[in-house]
């Protein structure tokens, strides 16, 4: 086994692959540049699509429909522990997203407190998926990672551009990642943290981003040949948000 600062960069470098409803990202890079472009645009249609297949409905401190959606637009970083989540309405939801959509609904949803900016996500040809953004580490430490964050020997810059790429799918909350490479900028990580016994570990901290989602059930997340994410799961369908007293 590798020693406990292998363990945290790969904790870190294992978000970003979890960059679908909240479940397929892999960390990587330094950001000085902007994060790798993987060619996948969205419009509003696309955000709206995935919100319909979804069902979910949100309400931030009293603002739903367009009210929101010019909120978000200069919307600023945001700790979910300053403020209180209902999620209620669960329902059995199965649905397909285009790359469009899902990287739509990825950026769109929670902006303030999602720790991806600029994020694409991608199936290819082959069922891998890709996923690039530029990550807000010092959000992530705090919101998800505090309990190991200070552990951490040497310093971690801030905000990180990241790129992964892998076969990764989820059946039963368990996430199942295969990774081709992933990497920090420019660099790649290198080759002893993608064996079996990084990867197992990195696995073992990834269900915190989507656990912040109580209840939350991915019965499976997966790739279909027509090139789009495929989820079948539990999820909430109306999300009310309000600032702590």
């Amino acid at each position: 086994m590798f020693g406990f600062t292998g363990k945290i960069i790969q904790i870190l470098s294992a978000a970003a692959v979890l960059v679908v409803i909240g479940v397929i990202v892999v960390f990587a890079s330094f950001s000085i540049m902007g994060p790798k472009d993987l060619g996948v645009t969205y419009t509003h249609e696309d955000y709206q699509n995935a919100l319909a297949k979804t069902g979910i409905q949100i309400e931030f401190e009293g603002m739903t429909g367009d009210e929101l959606e010019e909120y978000k637009m200069n919307a600023e970083p945001k700790s979910f522990h300053d403020y209180d989540f209902e999620f209620s309405d669960y329902q059995h939801k199965e649905f397909t997203l285009s790359n469009s959509e899902a990287t739509a609904l990825l950026n769109e949803i929670a902006p303030g407190f999602w720790w991806f900016d600029d994020l694409q996500v991608k199936v290819n040809p082959d069922g891998s998926m890709e996923g690039s953004s530029k990550a807000d580490i010092k959000r992530l430490k705090h919101d998800l990672y505090s309990d190991v964050a200070d552990d951490v020997p040497l310093p971690l810059p801030d905000r990180l551009n990241i790129y992964s790429k892998g076969h990764t799918t989820i059946e039963n909350n368990q996430l199942n990642f295969n990774p081709d490479s992933f990497y920090l900028g420019s660099a790649p990580l290198p080759g002893r943290y993608l064996e079996d016994d990084s990867v197992r570990t990195m696995e073992q901290y990834l269900p915190r981003i989507y656990e912040v989602v109580p209840g939350l059930e991915i019965r499976s997340l997966d790739a279909n040949d027509d090139g789009e994410f495929v989820f079948d799961g539990v999820i909430p369908q109306k999300v009310t948000v309000n600032k702590k007293a």
